[in-house]
């Protein structure tokens, strides 16, 4: 834990750096991240109960990744992507100065605070841990088959094969339909004559 704290912070000082170089909207971005970097360190670290929380945290995508391959790719565009767009398009809405953007970004953040409480009970009391768990346990599933798929039907064929040769049979029987032998058309036309008609041969003789 202490060394992941300390990298992050260190991932700052680039930003710092770089923001010595340019104006001071681009210091200020740089020192809100490292004191945002600074707060979480204060906030998880120096109480022994609250290092638990993020360990806890770690244990539990650790487990969720071991259980579903694709969880990472989910992650990363949840919490690296749509959440980020998400909180910067509310702030926008409250900072462009105009009634209907505000009253707009009011009702989405009601709906979005509705969301979460929703997700916290679904979670807790309805089952909805189980039930993700049982989702990823099948999606990972699925992969696994279709991956070994194509090496499944390969031992499949050479058992089948292995048997053939085994018993005697022919890997591959014609359906009954093609081993009868097909009819002479002409004696199908023969038999599809009326009763009374004669044919050329019978009236010549």
């Amino acid at each position: 834990l202490p060394l992941t704290l300390g990298a992050n912070i260190g991932t700052t000082v680039t930003g710092l750096m770089a923001a010595l170089l340019s104006n001071a909207n681009a210091m200020q971005v740089a020192l809100a991240h490292l004191w945002f970097n600074i707060t979480g360190i204060v906030i998880w670290y120096p109480i022994p109960f609250m290092r638990r929380v993020p360990l806890h945290a770690a244990r539990q995508l650790g487990k969720a990744t071991r259980i579903w391959r694709g969880f990472p790719l989910a992650y990363i565009g949840v919490m690296f992507f749509l959440v980020p767009l998400i909180f910067l398009g509310i702030s926008t809405m409250f900072t462009q100065d105009s009634k209907g953007l505000t009253v707009l970004g009011s009702f989405i953040v009601i709906i979005l605070f509705c969301i979460i409480c929703w997700t916290v009970y679904y979670c807790k009391y309805r089952g909805g841990q189980q039930k993700c768990y049982e989702c990823m346990v099948n999606r990972q599933t699925r992969r696994e088959m279709l991956e070994t798929l194509p090496e499944d039907m390969a031992f499949l064929k050479a058992k089948v094969k292995e048997l053939s040769e085994h018993t005697g049979l022919p890997e591959e029987e014609t359906p009954a339909a093609e081993e009868d032998p097909k009819e002479d058309p002409k004696e199908e036309s023969s038999d599809d004559k009326p009763e009374g008609a004669t044919t050329e041969e019978e009236e010549t003789a």
